[in-house]
């Protein structure tokens, strides 16, 4: 069962599954502007839903390669036991995030050097 939401015009400007004080007039799905809210509902959900997803799935795969590293570390396994095709990925991964945080480091490094006032090391 769907609820509407109207304005003060009686037009309806929002639905729901339960009723409410807010959404007390029951409504049929194939009223066409129940209908468009229902379309324009799901297209917002979906989105929302796989913007998750997506987000999910890589902090999945930063779970993943630290758990491999931390087992390959352990000696439990050995890198080349994996995949040939999940080795070059979790490399490809490694050198791509290295070249990231080499830029982050060579950024404070530089900031490093102008706030010593010139002088070699940090501690004078």
């Amino acid at each position: 069962m769907l609820y509407a939401k109207l304005n003060k015009e009686g037009h309806i400007i929002d639905i729901a599954t339960s009723q409410s004080d807010e959404f007390s007039q029951l409504v049929a799905p194939n009223d066409p502007v129940v209908a468009a809210l229902l379309e324009e509902k799901l297209k917002t959900s979906e989105a929302n839903t796989e913007e998750i997803l997506k987000n999910s799935d890589n902090e999945m795969m930063r779970i993943l390669e630290d758990l491999i590293d931390l087992l390959s570390a352990k000696r439990l396994i050995q890198f080349t036991e994996l995949p040939l095709a999940a080795q070059k990925k979790l490399l490809s991964r490694k050198w791509i995030r290295g070249v990231h945080s080499n830029s982050n480091d060579a950024h404070l490094i530089l900031e490093d050097s102008h706030e010593t006032n010139g002088h070699e090391d940090s501690l004078i």
